[in-house]
């Protein structure tokens, strides 16, 4: 069964008091081992402290969960019923369902509404806590372990799938400028009788962007008039291209 938003807010509670008390601390510990004939009651959550203080922490929402018949796990030097603040305004003798050792702790500000006392706790019992919280705090490690590995596997396949997409558009992308390539250079071969190289073009292209800006590939003033510095073209009249040889003559416009 899914756990409710106020469980998993108690739960939050509860980690965050243990951080800031040193403590090593897990939630849904199961307590003792099978070959024990134990194994079937879980504490809802339990922590240590350096000095091998057990504490444990019953959480409960609602008065059906009070009274539920699941068991309420008493083992550690200190015990505590944590519950809702709804909980805590019912009309309940909470003296019949919790030990009078155990402590209550109302919401998520674990507010103290009575305090535990300590109960003994015998060796064989302490050594039996450890060994249970470290069991629990091994899975609970690879669990997160292995939600990171997912997380990090799922964003692995986000990239790779975003930078699929991005080659295959840069693959569109130089297949059509590899056909317009081809296509341009068939087809003026075609309409001026001629085969050209497109990188040989480039450099024409380039080499008359230069001596355009310099005022060197534009009509040219001599005794005769204006001349073409292309074929030599003479004429009076200053055109946009040569009457001739059609070259552009236009001066650059700066940008």
């Amino acid at each position: 069964m899914a756990k409710t938003e106020e469980t998993l807010q108690l739960e939050d509670a509860l980690r965050t008091r243990s951080r800031k008390k040193r403590e090593y601390g897990c939630e849904e510990v199961t307590i003792g081992f099978a070959w024990e004939n134990k194994g079937n009651e879980i504490v809802d959550y339990m922590s240590m402290d350096a000095h091998e203080t057990f504490r444990c922490y019953e959480i409960k929402i609602t008065a059906s969960d009070l009274k539920s018949d699941n068991a309420l796990s008493w083992y550690g030097d200190y015990n505590y019923l944590v519950i809702s603040e709804d909980l805590w305004m019912r009309d309940i003798d909470f003296d019949n369902y919790i030990p009078p050792y155990a402590g209550i702790l109302v919401s998520e500000n674990l507010q103290t509404m009575r305090n535990a006392k300590k109960k003994a706790v015998s060796d064989t019992d302490r050594a039996m806590l450890k060994d249970s919280l470290l069991r629990s705090l091994y899975w609970r490690m690879v669990q997160y372990r292995d939600a990171g590995d997912d997380a990090l596997l799922r964003q692995m396949q986000k990239d790779q799938e975003q930078l699929q997409a991005e080659y295959d558009q840069y693959r569109r992308q130089v297949d059509r400028t590899m056909f317009a390539q081809e296509d341009y250079v068939r087809y003026y071969g075609l309409n001026h009788q001629c085969s050209i190289s497109l990188e040989q073009q480039a450099k024409v292209e380039r080499e008359q962007y230069f001596l355009r800006r310099d005022g060197k590939f534009l009509w040219q003033k001599d005794e005769q008039g204006l001349c073409c510095p292309v074929c030599g073209y003479h004429t009076d009249e200053k055109t946009p291209f040569c009457p001739a040889c059609g070259a552009d003559l236009r001066p650059v416009k700066q940008k």
